[in-house]
């Protein structure tokens, strides 16, 4: 699932969106969403970025999604930190400056997961 997000960032926008487009890949069964953040602009506080990275996981976690998030963009709308928090809290996310980065790690971590089935 490719989202393609746009305007200024808001740390409320900005979880609205995550959360409507986990729970649309939840109910369409997808597991790997690359949201496409190029054409944001502004800047979160470093408060606002871990409360999202934290509240984001926290919110995947209770609703047991197993959702791989791709993130493309470039600093200051989008810096990592946020996805860091996730990571920190079991999400499988990441920061990448290109499309076709985090398409590459998408795929890797398909293939590694399938991996880890065919081994067990």
């Amino acid at each position: 699932m490719v989202i393609t997000a746009s305007g200024t960032v808001s740390f409320d926008r900005v979880l609205m969106l995550l959360k409507d487009v986990c729970e649309a890949a939840a109910e369409n069964h997808v597991d790997k969403i690359l949201v496409d953040s190029l054409a944001v602009d502004g800047e979160l506080a470093t408060f606002e970025r871990y409360r999202l990275g934290a509240e984001l996981a926290a919110y995947l976690t209770q609703r047991q999604f197993r959702v791989k998030l791709a993130f493309v963009g470039t600093s200051p709308a989008l810096t990592g930190f946020g996805a860091q928090i996730a990571r920190n809290h079991g999400i499988a996310t990441d920061v990448f400056p290109s499309i076709e980065e985090a398409r590459n790690w998408l795929e890797d971590l398909g293939a590694a997961k399938d991996l880890e089935s065919a081994v067990l």
